[in-house]
This record gives C-alpha cells, sequence and structure tokens, in this order.
C-alpha cells in the first residue's frame, strides 16, 4: 500500500503577534512554547484587571484590544464561554484562527455531532476569520513537550484555507510536533470525537501519551 511520504519541513515566520483567547493552562501552555520559539504573545481575557492575571506569563489585555494586535488567535475558551469570548474580540475577518476547544456539553458528551461541528460553529460565530481546527485532541502536557523518545506528537489539523493551514502547521512543527493535515474544516467532524478518545484514554495511560503514525 502507498503511503504519503512525510511532510516537508516547513518554516514559520520568523515572528509574529500570536493572541491566546483564554487564560486557562491550555492557553499559558501554548502561549509560553511560542513565546519560546520566538513569537510574542498576548492574552486576551474578559477582565484583564483582575487580580487573578497577575501571573500571566505574557501581557494580559481585553479580548478586543488582543485580537486587533495579533496576527493570529488562539481560541482556547472553554466551550461554553466561546461564543461570548469571539463576540468580545469584535472583527477577525481575514486573521488566522486555530480552534483549540472542544465542544463537549455535560456528561462528556459532543454537543456538535457527525453533522456538524464545533470548528464550523467556530467559523459561523467568526465570518471571515480563516480557522484551522488544531491543538484541541491533546492534553497540555503533550502541549508542553511533544517530543517522545520514539518520535514526536502527531498534531492533527483542518481548515479551509490553506495558507492558514501552512502557517499552523509550521508553527507546530516549530515547537515540536509532526503536523498531520487532514483536510477541510469539515473534517473537524472526526477531530472533535478523537479529543473524546484522548480524554477517555487518559483515565488509564495517564496524560503522558500522544497520537503517533506507524509508517512501513
Amino acid at each position: 500500500m502507498a503511503v504519503d511520504p512525510p511532510a516537508p519541513c516547513l518554516l514559520p515566520p520568523v515572528s509574529m503577534t500570536i493572541a491566546i483567547l483564554g487564560a486557562g493552562r491550555v492557553g499559558t501552555t501554548l502561549g509560553r512554547r511560542f513565546a519560546a520559539v520566538g513569537h510574542t504573545v498576548v492574552y486576551g481575557v474578559r477582565s484583564p484587571a483582575d487580580p487573578k492575571h497577575t501571573d500571566m506569563p505574557g501581557p494580559v489585555l481585553s479580548l478586543a484590544d488582543a485580537a486587533q494586535q495579533a496576527e493570529m488567535l488562539v481560541l482556547t475558551s472553554a466551550w461554553v464561554g466561546a461564543e461570548e469570548t469571539l463576540r468580545a474580540a469584535g472583527s477577525l475577518n481575514g486573521k488566522v484562527l486555530v480552534d483549540a476547544t472542544n465542544p463537549i456539553g455535560p456528561g462528556m458528551v459532543l454537543t456538535h455531532g457527525t453533522t456538524d461541528s464545533g470548528a464550523e460553529q467556530v467559523a459561523r460565530w467568526a465570518p471571515g476569520a480563516r480557522v484551522v481546527k488544531a491543538f484541541n485532541s491533546i492534553g497540555m502536557e503533550v502541549m508542553a513537550n511533544p517530543v517522545f523518545a520514539n518520535g514526536s506528537s502527531v498534531l492533527w489539523l483542518c481548515g479551509d484555507d490553506a495558507a492558514a493551514c501552512d502557517t499552523v502547521s509550521a508553527l507546530a512543527q516549530s515547537i515540536g510536533f509532526e503536523p498531520v493535515r487532514l483536510g477541510p474544516l469539515v473534517r473537524a467532524r472526526f477531530l472533535e470525537p478523537a479529543a473524546l478518545v484522548w480524554i477517555t484514554a487518559s483515565a488509564s495511560l495517564g496524560r503522558e501519551f500522544s497520537w503517533g503514525i506507524l509508517r512501513r
């Protein structure tokens, strides 16, 4: 059986401003990784003056200010607050928007299933944004260090804008992932259930594991 050749080494922009929309553990973990490879990282939150943000690893701004400054945005808020977060960020027309969320509701059930996805909903909430689904099907421990003794963690991603996918793939590769593109944004309908597989497996495997590919 024929297999695709390994992805070429992609070169990310020398430096860009990335806004993390959300101040939780996933957002701060990714923010530290992006800053470590030379990018400017800002954090967009609803209440920048809240004392709980004093220990953030970068500037804390309003959602709108962070979005305005950034060339790329990474949505890491809880799904329940994702729509409000995007509304507060304002127009994202033309910007790369990485959707790292999962539409998981009570009882660990996806609120969007095989006929829709959270990523497609995000695209409807942020018209004009170049949405790429990525960083949703792994834990923050893997984000912090995606390199294992037997290889790098795969990072599944998908999106309708080829150039945006190129940028996200290059960024992921620069922090140690093996990016694998799965096609258009509609494929998020498969990627989001994969997050539930990872979460479920972590109950028995622990959180220091990830996706990999065996090639013949």
